[in-house]
């Protein structure tokens, strides 16, 4: 292998590729970075046992080119902590027997010991699974968005691992991701335009997902979305992911304990909400934080008696119903604030035991979240 690559150009691969890296893996091809030179480009991977990142660099006379194809696993923390150090401009990259790179970059020389790229995990095409592959399209800034959204209410939790996941659940031309913890949950319904079989859902994890959407640039380019029996994977312009599934079935009874009525709903700004959420949770001890809506306005209590107490008040855009008071975990309530967009929210209060609902008012992509109130001795 002999390539010439820019320096820029490599850092923006690694950024990518670092996230799946195994730091300590008791497997020392897991801790390192499989690089693969093709005529064309210049192929950058890393793999843990959950996910696979692959990141492509395409020939570019202003940025890379390939003199002699080749392939070899280097320590991608020496790797990254070399590259990040070196002068800008022009760095060639040169493989040697046995599994030698040779990194130059002006007068900098730098031999790192390799491992048999032979090793390496392979990356599978969800095409080659046993089962045919579904494949869909979904813009950018609206995965982004619905992901952040669903992720809030999965659970950091290993007994019950389905629930550390979010379901991907396909229904003609739909998409519904769901999650929850036991005490939260949320869903958002995507419409993918494209008739998928009806009764495929995977469960992806939770973690991995999360990754994935950051590494999302463009907004208003799109990622396709390619899914197995086995795996599922996400292509975007030069970045290729793979993530295995979670075993099991989702929970299908938390989709029953959803209120279908309400005795109170509230229309209410959620930056508003955000911040007054953000002031009373200082001294919400227990981070427990009471809501009270009566006459147009929402007023929000929290304290402790060793440190003192913070009360808030908002108008409501609209109220119906009856007025109520419950308590709520703040930093559930936050959590779900803190990942909306934009758009008014309803809130439903559905007794002072059962969950209370917060929807978007999107009609085009709605979301859904439940959170189940704090009992209280007053």
């Amino acid at each position: 292998m002999l390539v010439n690559v820019t320096k820029e150009s490599l850092l923006h691969a690694l950024q990518h590729v670092l996230k799946a890296v195994v730091a300590n893996s008791p497997n020392p091809i897991l801790s390192g970075i499989h690089i693969q030179a093709y005529e064309k480009a210049l192929v950058f991977t890393a793999s843990n046992t959950s996910m696979t990142i692959q990141y492509r660099v395409p020939e570019d006379k202003d940025s890379m080119n390939v003199q002699r194809t080749g392939g070899i696993v280097v320590p991608a923390r020496y790797l990254s902590e070399i590259i990040r150090r070196l002068h800008a401009g022009w760095i060639a990259f040169e493989s040697e027997e046995p599994f030698i790179l040779s990194i130059t970059s002006g007068d900098s020389h730098v031999r790192l010991c390799g491992l048999d790229p032979a090793e390496f995990p392979p990356v599978h095409s969800p095409s080659t699974d046993a089962e045919p592959a579904c494949k869909f399209q979904i813009q950018n800034d609206v995965l982004r968005s619905a992901i952040r959204q669903v992720c809030v209410a999965a659970s950091t939790s290993d007994s019950r691992p389905v629930l550390t996941g979010v379901s991907f659940e396909f229904t003609g031309e739909n998409l519904s991701l769901m999650a929850t913890d036991g005490i939260r949950f949320a869903s958002r319904t995507l419409h993918t335009g494209y008739n998928i079989n009806n009764g495929t859902n995977v469960i992806v994890p939770a973690k991995n997902i999360n990754e994935i959407v950051k590494m999302l640039s463009d907004d208003k380019a799109a990622t396709e979305i390619a899914v197995s029996r086995h795996q599922i994977s996400f292509t975007a312009n030069e970045l290729h992911v793979q993530s295995v599934l979670i075993e099991g079935v989702f929970p299908s009874a938390v989709k029953n304990v959803i209120p279908q009525s309400c005795k109170s709903e509230l229309l209410i700004g959620p930056y508003g909400f955000l911040q007054a959420v953000e002031r009373v949770s200082v001294l919400a001890g227990g981070n427990i934080i009471r809501l009270t809506a009566a006459s147009g306005k929402l007023v929000l209590l929290s304290g402790t008696s060793d440190i003192g107490e913070v009360r808030d008040e908002i108008n409501l855009e609209a109220m119906e119903g009856d007025d109520f008071t419950i308590a709520l975990n703040g930093r559930f309530l936050l959590d779900i604030l803190r990942c909306l967009d934009s758009g008014s929210l309803r809130v439903r209060y559905t007794g002072k035991e059962s969950p209370v609902v917060i929807l978007t008012t999107d009609p085009l992509s709605p979301a859904l979240f439940l959170i189940t109130p704090v009992r209280t001795h007053d």
